[in-house]
């Protein structure tokens, strides 16, 4: 026997059942008002969300509104905030726009996040607010996860991108179904717990648990701890959006992009080993290594990642 969809409506209704359309359609009236912001207050004038498909995203910018457009996003895990030592540094005579990646800070998301959110999904959402935000072209830079994004919309639309900006970011190849299948196998219970939420790795003074820049993150306490804070807003969509990365080839993303390109890396942390990777997939890109640094450039060394960020994006 076979329903159609007014048979099936019809019988719910009879029986009294909640319809799944109904409560997203109450969820979505419910999130127009959006609660107060978690994060750090920042520099930005001006804030606003671009509704899509399954929720928002949630965007923070200052600087002229006829300045050319740098749009900033963060790492994994991370929120817009992120950004807030570099931005008001780039925005004396540009237009800054941070975003929130999907399901972390302000952008909400309704339901329960996917398995995998990937790269390029991620990558379709952001140039799709930037079109509802009227915005056609822009430089990109990005650190760790906010960089993977802005590699992959720099090599698949190289028309929407001017320059690029790769502030300690992970440039491997990718492992595939049956890597993410083995990687969640050996889950680290002092990274995330059994539900796959994000578990705090910085202790009372600020000590990373996972082994500080020695091991992946930062020589500064009160990031380590920040990004704490971030991690438990973002909650459980940090490891899909982690599993989006793991199944995209960035090395290859990056050897088709063309826009100008600058890698801003510390000296220090899990993302150091990939400086040389940067240099033989993009001969022509210029380098700045930051000494005494760590996972997170931007947030350790604002003034000076702005600086290098000014004279690369001034250069004609």
């Amino acid at each position: 026997m076979t329903f159609d969809r007014r048979t099936l409506i019809a019988a719910a209704m009879a029986s009294g059942a909640a319809l799944p359309v109904l409560a997203g359609t109450a969820r979505a009236a419910a999130s127009a008002s959006p609660a107060p912001s978690a994060q750090p207050a920042g520099p930005w004038t001006e804030h606003g969300f671009v509704p899509r498909a399954g929720g928002r995203l949630a965007w923070h910018a200052l600087g002229p509104k006829d300045g050319e457009v740098v749009v900033l996003l963060h790492k994994l895990g991370g929120w817009a905030a992120d950004w807030r030592g570099v931005a008001p540094l780039l925005g004396e005579k540009r237009r800054v726009i941070a975003f929130d990646l999907p399901g972390h800070g302000d952008s909400a998301m309704l339901g329960l996040p996917p398995y995998v959110q990937t790269v390029p999904e991620t990558a379709t959402m952001l140039l799709a607010a930037l079109d509802e935000l009227g915005i056609e072209r822009a430089s990109f830079a990005g650190n760790s996860l906010g960089g993977v994004v802005s590699t992959e919309i720099a090599a698949l639309w190289p028309q929407r991108v001017d320059k690029l900006v790769l502030a300690s970011v992970s440039l491997f190849e990718g492992y595939g179904r049956a890597g993410l299948a083995a990687a969640d196998a050996k889950r680290d219970p002092k990274v995330y717990d059994a539900e796959w939420r994000p578990v705090p790795r910085a202790t009372a003074n600020g000590a990373a648990i996972t082994g500080g820049a020695a091991g992946f993150g930062t020589l500064v306490p009160a990031v380590e701890i920040e990004q704490d804070a971030s991690r438990a807003v973002a909650d459980r969509w940090v490891r899909p959006s982690e599993r989006g990365v793991g199944l995209l080839n960035t090395q290859a993303a990056l050897a088709r992009t063309i826009a100008p390109l600058l890698f801003v890396y510390g000296d220090r942390g899990h993302y150091v080993k990939y400086v040389e990777t940067g240099k033989a997939m993009r001969h022509d890109a210029e380098i700045v290594q930051l000494a005494e640094t760590g996972s997170f450039v931007h947030q350790e060394r604002p003034v000076e990642v702005a600086a290098a960020m000014r004279k690369f994006l001034d250069a004609k």
